[in-house]
């Protein structure tokens, strides 16, 4: 449970949620995937936009956490994909180092719904996700 800004967040409600992982950095899945599991969210991983993409054209999810840094295609190239070609409006989450004002501006500008800089803790990772993939319930004000 977290509060933030009078707000609740009860992360018991994302059972059977799906989300895609996609970063190059197995540490980085591995600690998302131990984080998730926990609420039993189903986790999905791809190492990179390229394999992210290809997940998406055959299967669905309810999130993505997308790192920007990758090799092939990264996530900025990766988002525009998944809104222009494949046309999907589920929330994109960006996972980056670096945490400047230019950089969250281009993730939005890609169709991103939001950003997260590393390191996160597990409660502002919770937090984010039960915004865009919670329900109301989840939420007590």
């Amino acid at each position: 449970m977290k509060k933030n800004n009078n707000i609740v967040t009860m992360p018991k409600d994302l059972k059977g949620k799906t989300v895609l992982v996609v970063d190059d950095n197995i540490m980085n899945i591995m600690i998302a995937n131990i984080i998730l599991k926990k609420y039993d969210v189903v986790v999905s991983e791809a190492s990179n936009g390229e394999e992210a993409v290809n997940y998406l054209k055959n299967n669905e999810c309810d999130l993505i956490l997308m790192d920007l840094q990758m090799p092939v295609i990264n996530g900025y190239e990766a988002s525009e994909i998944i809104r222009q070609k494949l046309r999907l409006n589920l929330p994109i989450i960006a996972l980056t180092a670096s945490n400047t004002e230019e950089e969250r501006e281009k993730c939005f500008e890609v169709g991103m719904n939001d950003y997260l800089a590393k390191p996160f803790s597990e409660e502002q990772l919770l937090q984010t996700i039960c915004v865009w993939i919670g329900k109301p319930e989840d939420f007590i004000i």
